[in-house]
């Protein structure tokens, strides 16, 4: 029986051990460094209120993550958002984004009509947008992309906020091909992205329903069921993996406290993390992991009563874009958008902090993010008085920025590895989403089941 260790119990690491054991050929051994296993997916509970430490749904038209959990028996659980609408800041002030405006698709001018921070001419340029010549196939920012498309105010104010700040990242650096290949995809192919609908991809038939969803109980229930499952996987915690040797056709594995030989390993872990684990195996991919670039984050949660506001806020929250200054680069009105995240009465809120360029989140302590957090949710939403609580959550170096040229990094990385038994997955490499993470993790177990 061969012998497979996955290093990281994140999400992308229990997906491979979950598929290595269900073929019944393989002894696996899960190695997590921490106390616990989940990676960023941590759910804690504050008087009454469920609170998302880490990330809060997942985007079911990627279809991975929720055709595991059907598969591992949560299909019951998936809820859908009680609103999607949401909000922009710019100069100081909230406005509501219209709907039609989400999918950044060019469409009738009506959508636009209610939009106060854009000008008349701004929304000419993005109605303007199939009168843009295609640009090439290379790699370009997502700044790049967007306000060549869109027109650069209507990228600043909508397009970068929504797709690099929620991943903590600067829009004039992080990669198009490596994170929205169907943007890129639908100009190449048809020279406009409003010449073509822009429908989602179809979800597994035994997914969840489209859009972004969550579980009932928080998405921690999604470890823990799929935990349930390992019932034949070795799993050690707390156990850090120093160093990784070639030994008789395989590798050598040693920690803090455990070694071992194993016929092949999956690197479940950032590349951080992977870097010193290969600097004597694969020393140039090791050299090329520790150039990526990390941002840490942090996610401040606050109970208010409802009485605190003079006007309760609307929508499930809003976003900050990076041209906007603000202690803050978004926030969630966590008891609007879920059902039965909190008691009635009471407000439950969810700021984010951390961003490239910004100054970093590692520089400050708990109570000074509390504290700016708290100052800013007090002038954008009106809280006023003592919260019933505040909760933080922190992730040193949790985002990795996929910046241009991102994809040809990963092949040169994964050329250094050269022969060498170890695959790569996670939210480093390619897609840093729940359902992308299970995909790579699913993704190389396949890969080594097909090889037996």
């Amino acid at each position: 029986m061969r012998r497979i260790a996955v290093i990281g119990g994140g999400i992308a690491g229990l997906s491979a051990a979950y598929d290595l054991q269900k073929s019944g050929k393989i002894q696996v051994v899960l190695l997590e460094a921490s106390n616990r296993l989940g990676g960023k997916i941590e759910t804690v509970r504050e008087q009454g209120c469920l609170i998302e430490l880490g990330p809060d749904s997942v985007f079911s038209t990627k279809p991975w993550a929720g055709e595991l959990m059907t598969e591992i028996g949560l299909a019951d659980e998936f809820i859908a958002p009680l609103t999607s609408e949401f909000s922009i800041l710019s100069k100081g002030k909230l406005h509501p984004v219209p709907r039609a405006l989400v999918g950044l698709i060019p469409t009738a001018s009506t959508a636009l009509e209610s939009v106060g921070f854009l000008s008349t001419a701004a929304k000419r340029r993005f109605l303007a947008e199939a009168d843009v010549k295609p640009g090439g196939s290379e790699d370009e920012s997502i700044a790049s992309f967007f306000r060549r498309r869109l027109g650069t105010r209507f990228s600043q104010l909508v397009a970068e906020p929504l797709l690099a700040g929620i991943h903590g990242g600067d829009p004039t650096k992080l990669s198009m091909l490596a994170m929205y290949p169907s943007y890129k995809g639908l100009e190449q192919t048809y020279g406009s992205l409003s010449a073509k609908p822009h429908t989602p991809a179809t979800p597994g038939k035994a997914g969840p329903p489209p859009g972004f969803v969550t579980l009932r109980g928080g998405l921690e229930s999604f470890v823990d069921r799929l935990v349930q499952c390992l019932s034949s996987v070795e799993i050690h915690l707390s156990e850090a993996t120093r160093s990784l040797l070639p030994k008789s056709g395989g590798l050598r594995l040693e920690g803090d406290g455990f070694a071992g030989e194993f016929d092949e390993v999956i690197l479940a872990v950032p590349s951080f993390a992977a870097a010193p684990l290969l600097q004597t195996c694969a020393p140039r991919a090791s050299e090329l992991l520790a150039s990526m670039r990390t941002v840490s984050t942090a996610a401040a949660a606050f109970g208010y009563p409802i009485s605190a506001f003079k006007s309760p806020p609307k929508g499930s929250g809003f976003l900050v874009p990076f041209s906007e200054p603000c202690e803050i680069t978004g926030c969630t009105v966590v008891s609007n958008k879920w059902a039965k995240r909190a008691p009635e009465g009471v407000v439950l809120l969810r700021a984010f902090m951390g961003q490239e360029g910004q100054p970093s989140v590692d520089d400050q302590d708990d109570e000074e993010l509390l504290n700016a957090s708290q100052n800013a949710l007090e002038r954008l939403v009106g809280a006023t008085g003592a919260p019933l609580f505040r909760r933080l959550g922190r992730w040193p170096r949790a985002m990795t920025q996929y910046e241009v040229g991102h994809l040809d990094l990963l092949d040169d990385i994964e050329a250094g590895l050269g022969d060498l038994p170890i695959r790569l997955v996670g939210s480093a490499y390619r897609g840093n989403g729940i359902p992308d993470c299970v995909r790579q993790g699913r993704a190389a177990a396949q890969a080594i089941i097909d090889g037996l």
